[in-house]
């Protein structure tokens, strides 16, 4: 009977759906080009190329290469024969002086370096930006720019000729993304006159890169070479002072990687952010699941039977339509995945799975998203949960994951998959996952549960101190850490806590005590309503009736 009564009910629901989901997020608040598929390095000028060899891989070394020096000198000749000694092939030509050569150019070559020793002059400055296009398809094709000296800054979303930096701004190549590079950067005076030049681009990332230092950009991710350091910098405003960070190159006695790579995503995120509403509201909307259910597990395998509960809450095997969302960083993840095959084997008929690392696919491609149109359970798995966030916050997919709640159905995830379906999106730093608040991506949640911040694998990896510094910065968050092979599941505001660990609630609106957890800690079979931020039931609490 109850086998027949789930599915029932799961009808019901679905045929008269209430809505209650709401979406908000923009999808043109945030950036679509998420990486660039070759690697672009800049510096300003140099003496010798040698300070480029960890930038410019092996593989790079041995392509067609063509090097263009302005001037060219003997000395600067022969570094640059030295970098490329294995290249199968190494040219000098003329600097190109029209969009036609330009053009040319970077048809021929598979690796192009660029070095002028003066600020580019008004002519050849506006052939470069003519020929904007042929830059980005070639970098599109996979392959490697080498910008250097008076070439460096104009690869850039924008620079600026007048020593003052002041507006306004000549548009760049745009080939670092959303970025304003001055090279030669020296001390705080350069910075202030950054952070003078990003006030007229607020959605911009400032760049100061010193003398005798080199970045690349290789995906999305910034890494430097030589003696100096670059520095970044976004333009604080009424409420989030300037952000300043400095990498150099890599120091094996630093345990702390993000002082020598930096995400550019991360940042350029960031910049947008502080151009919104503030977040997370200081009254977040109530934390509850009008319609359908959430399924939420701290990762380390489900609990017992759980799978079976989710495919009977998404209408059993006979009606459901579930839809797996793996968390991958890779473009292309395979043709199979294995919680689709584990579907079918326990007989759901329909089930099938979405990946994509285009937004624009996420938002507008009919194919994508049609089994989101009808699905009734949708199931996100481990991995880095920024991954969900850049493919599908503010996206049509992003909508249509709402609906399925709205429409009585159930969204599960593990891990990453856990921290996704809350509005705030906790530890997502793309370097790393030791902070558990990631500037950039706080605003990043896809918000099937409001008012909350949800970490996993609590327990298991020491995370208490981590939620308590989230819920003293944002009191109006309600803390939820999740143990291992443990879940909540979530229908209207009442928690119910599955499985063989604990659910940690943090509630900033009760005063904690020195010396005491500032938490409530909820085994199996209890029960938390996340709105009045109340224990419903606690099975560590027998009553003496309890047999």
């Amino acid at each position: 009977m109850k086998s027949i009564l789930i599915p029932l009910a799961f009808f019901l629901a679905m045929a008269v759906p209430c809505i209650a989901q709401v979406f908000d997020e923009k999808f043109e608040h945030w950036p679509q080009d998420l990486k660039i598929n070759g690697r672009i390095v800049v510096a300003g000028n140099l003496e010798d190329a040698a300070v480029l060899t960890s930038l410019v891989s092996e593989s790079d070394r041995q392509k067609k290469t063509a090097v263009v020096l302005a001037p060219s000198t003997d000395a600067m000749k022969t570094s640059f024969t030295e970098l490329f000694a294995e290249s199968e092939e190494l040219e000098f030509p003329d600097v190109p002086k029209t969009i036609e050569e330009i053009e040319s150019l970077l048809r021929e070559y598979d690796v192009v370096v660029w070095h002028s020793a003066e600020p580019l002059g008004k002519k050849i400055a506006s052939e470069i930006r003519e020929a904007n296009g042929a830059f980005h398809h070639f970098i599109d094709d996979g392959n490697l720019l080498v910008a250097l000296g008076g070439v460096a800054e104009i690869v850039a979303q924008a620079y600026f000729e007048s020593d003052d930096g002041s507006p306004p701004a000549l548009e760049g190549l745009n080939l670092l993304p959303d970025c304003i590079l001055e090279t030669d950067f020296d001390g705080s005076a350069d910075q202030a006159r950054l952070l003078t030049i990003l006030a007229a681009k607020k959605h911009s990332v400032g760049i100061g890169l010193d003398k005798h230092t080199a970045l690349v950009l290789s995906g999305r991710k910034i890494r430097v070479a030589g003696t100096g350091k670059a520095t970044f910098v976004l333009k604080g405003n009424d409420r989030e002072p300037s952000r300043v960070r400095s990498i150099t190159v890599a120091n094996r006695r630093s345990r702390d990687p993000e002082n020598a790579l930096l995400d550019l995503t991360q940042w350029r995120r960031d910049a947008i952010d502080r151009t919104l509403p503030p977040f997370p509201a200081e009254q977040p909307r109530e934390p509850s699941v009008k319609n359908g259910t959430l399924i939420i597990v701290g990762g380390g395998g489900s609990p017992r039977g759980l799978m079976d509960q989710f495919i009977r809450l998404a209408g059993g095997v006979k009606n459901a339509k579930l839809v797996y969302v793996p968390c991958s960083e890779q473009d292309d993840v395979g043709n199979q995945q294995g919680m689709v095959q584990s579907w079918k084997r326990a007989g759901v008929k329909d089930a099938t799975f979405i990946h994509t690392k285009d937004r624009n696919q996420a938002n507008s491609d009919d194919e994508f998203l049609e089994p989101l149109r009808d699905a009734t359970g949708i199931y996100f798995g481990g991995g880095r949960q920024w991954n969900f966030a850049d493919s599908y916050y503010g996206t049509a997919a992003h909508r249509l994951m709402k609906e399925v709640l709205d429409r009585g159905g159930v969204i599960a995830g593990s891990s990453a998959g856990a921290s996704i379906q809350a509005r705030y999106l906790a530890r997502a730093t793309p370097i790393g996952n030791s902070k558990i608040m990631a500037f950039g991506y706080e605003r990043g949640g896809l918000g099937f549960l409001d008012g909350v911040a949800i970490d996993q694998h609590f327990t298991q990896r020491n995370r208490y101190q981590d939620m308590t510094a989230l819920v003293e910065r944002y009191p109006q968050l309600l803390g939820i850490g999740i143990d291992e092979s443990t879940a909540i599941l979530v229908q209207k505001s009442i928690a119910q806590v599955i499985g063989r660990g604990k659910v940690h609630f943090y509630d900033r609106n009760q005063p904690v005590t020195p010396g005491k957890p500032d938490f409530v800690a909820l085994p199996a079979g209890s029960e938390y309503d996340l709105l009045k931020r109340q224990v419903v039931k606690d099975t560590t609490r027998r009553s003496p009736d309890d047999k």
